[in-house]
């Protein structure tokens, strides 16, 4: 959830290449052709981001 209490989606990506190695990171947008393969997994546990000013970004709340 984010801050505004609505579902919030963070998304990681592993790209294969054409020279047969990989990228990963962050998923921010894409175009896909011709396929693409989606693997989702649910944590057991309800998961909130929290704005952290003194860092200046929003982290896993684990409390």
């Amino acid at each position: 959830m984010g801050d505004d209490g609505k579902p919030s989606l963070h998304m990681h990506a592993v790209l294969g290449r054409s020279d047969g190695t990989t990228r990963g990171g962050h998923f921010l947008n894409g175009i896909v052709r011709p396929t693409l393969e989606v693997t989702i997994v649910e944590t057991p546990a309800r998961l909130r981001r929290r704005k952290r000013p003194e860092l200046g970004l929003a982290l896993i709340d684990l409390t």
